[in-house]
Parts: structure tokens; C-alpha cells; sequence
């Protein structure tokens, strides 16, 4: 906060009664109004915070990472030639060898609501595997399945076969490698794996591998 930190609470006093702190372009009286992220503070006209939210949805080639800073490989963050990137986490992930959807943002609230459990926000997996996808499986998928790494039964999922070896599944967690732990109990190994949506947010049909855009909550 530059010349301002340290402010005593006499001078700080004396700055509001002059009508001199302004928060989000208008005069601010409330002393004990909390302040947010993206709220704009200014003394004197002086910005002394103001955030802009960032919402970012990327179409994830495989071969990169979902990181923010990785030693080895290209990740998430290098995509995005932006000044603001750095700011950027990812509200969940997807590994090395998977494609598809990842959203980024400042905003952990909104990464919150789209990664914690209890919001039972679904994720829409395209999944090929190298053998027959059997009714067994698919029960097993929907009634649930017990990862003992974890200590937690998955959440009933959505399997919607398009073929023999072909499926869309719609999870509702984010366990470490959790599509492929559950096809690997049927000795099925998954061949491609491309996320297609998370909750209401779906991949765009013409946003190429690599590519990303900002958007609206």
C-alpha cells in the first residue's frame, strides 16, 4: 500500500471524515465495511487495490501440463501470454495425457464452487479403453466404487455408452487419476481421455487444442 502502510488509526480516521477514501468510484464512510478482492480502493485518488476478476476457459492439448510452474514441461499458465497469467489457478485438473476443458481464474470462490465436493458439480469425461465396456462395469460405475487410497466411496457417476469401447461418463469428484483407477478394476486401460464439461461450462466445438478465451460466471 506504498506511503499508506503504517497509517495510524487518528490520521486513517481523518481521511474518511474528509471524504477522502473512495471504494469502487464512490465516497466511503463505512470503516468496518470488509473489503473484497475486486473491490477498487483509492486515497486521494491514489489506487491502492484493484483487482480485475479473471475467468479464463482452455481447451488443454495432451503433452501439457495443468500447473502453474513446472520445470519440465510446457504448462497451463505458458499458454496464456498475458501479463495477468501469473495471477491464475486452475479450479481442477487434468493430467499430462488428457485433453479437454480446464478453467482458470483469480477468483477462488468461483474455483470453490466448482471444485468442492458438497457442490456436486459433474464432470463430462469422452473416454475410449482398450477392451469391452460390460453392464458389470457400468454398475459398478453408477452404484459407486470404493478407493481405499482416499477412504471414500465415488459418487454414483453417469455412463452413457456410444460403443463397445467408447463411453461418456459424468463424475461428480476429482480423485487423483480417478477415471483411469476405476476402468483399471476391470483391467480396461483408458486410451484417450478428453474432458468435455464441467457443470454448465462445455468446451466450445471450435476452440482448438491450446487455444483459450475469458469469460462471464
Amino acid at each position: 500500500m506504498g506511503k499508506w502502510a503504517g497509517t495510524g488509526k487518528r490520521r486513517t480516521r481523518e481521511m474518511f471524515e474528509a471524504g477522502r477514501v473512495r471504494l469502487n468510484a464512490v465516497v466511503w464512510d463505512e470503516r468496518s465495511t470488509e473489503v473484497g478482492k475486486f473491490d477498487r480502493v483509492e486515497v486521494d485518488e491514489e489506487i491502492l487495490q484493484a483487482h480485475t476478476p479473471r475467468y479464463v476457459l482452455m481447451h488443454k492439448p495432451i503433452g501439457v501440463v495443468s500447473a502453474t510452474v513446472d520445470d519440465e514441461h510446457k504448462t497451463v499458465i505458458d499458454l496464456i501470454e498475458e501479463d495477468w497469467a501469473g495471477e491464475l489457478h486452475l479450479a481442477g485438473r487434468l493430467d499430462r495425457s488428457t485433453s479437454g476443458l480446464v478453467i482458470l481464474t483469480n477468483d477462488s470462490v468461483f474455483s470453490e464452487s466448482l471444485t468442492e465436493p458438497s457442490e456436486r458439480v459433474g464432470k463430462v469425461y469422452l473416454v475410449e479403453v482398450d477392451g469391452r465396456i460390460t453392464e458389470e462395469v457400468i454398475f459398478a460405475f453408477e452404484k459407486g466404487m470404493w478407493f481405499a487410497k482416499e477412504q471414500v466411496t465415488t459418487a454414483p457417476a453417469q455412463v452413457d455408452l456410444l460403443a463397445e469401447t467408447e463411453c461418456r461418463l459424468t463424475i461428480y469428484e476429482g480423485k487423483h487419476h480417478q477415471v483411469k483407477r476405476m476402468f483399471a478394476r476391470f483391467d480396461l486401460k483408458v486410451t484417450k481421455l478428453h474432458r468435455e464439461a464441467i457443470g454448465s461450462l462445455e468446451l466450445p466445438g471450435d476452440l482448438p487444442p491450446g487455444d483459450w478465451k475469458e469469460f462471464t460466471p
